[in-house]
């Protein structure tokens, strides 16, 4: 069960960064096209662009944590003695799980906050709170992520 689950998420993910990823290229190079034919600019797509930024920046972070595609320094690590490759493993993991939660729950604050001040984009007029709320989802589910990690190296068979 939790396998499927897993993957129908992946999935997800997956869907979220690319429809973003693509509604962000065309809107940008719309405008970039709009600009020099036509000498009008489209008010919104800055706007919406750095919207999507934050939505891929935080879906991102849960995907590159699901895919292993983090950001490591192998060198000292490599040499390291497989034994104690699973020691610092283990700390990293349960460390990145501490850090990825603290953030989640800095950032739900925040959420909660624009939503209390009932905070819009300026020119889209989109409650901020909503294109924000990736930041804690995106923070927890790499915490989730880490967490798993953890326990699959803790109670691997050596």
């Amino acid at each position: 069960m939790g396998k499927k689950i897993d993957k129908v998420w992946s999935e997800i993910e997956k869907g979220i960064l690319s429809i973003t990823t693509l509604l962000m290229t065309f809107m940008l190079v719309g405008n970039a096209v709009s600009r020099y034919f036509f000498s009008k600019s489209w008010g919104f797509s800055e706007e919406a662009g750095r919207l999507a930024i934050v939505v891929m920046t935080f879906v991102g972070i849960s995907y590159a944590a699901r895919k292993g595609m983090h950001i490591e320094m192998s060198g000292f690590y490599d040499m390291m003695p497989e034994r104690y490759q699973r020691v610092l493993t283990i700390i990293i993991n349960i460390v990145t799980t501490i850090v990825m939660l603290i953030s989640t729950y800095l950032s739900f604050q925040y959420v909660v906050h624009l939503y209390q001040i009932g905070e819009v984009s300026s020119i889209l007029r989109i409650p901020l709170y909503l294109v924000m709320s990736f930041i804690p989802l995106g923070f927890f589910l790499a915490a989730v992520r880490y967490f798993i990690d953890f326990i699959n190296v803790t109670f691997k068979r050596v």
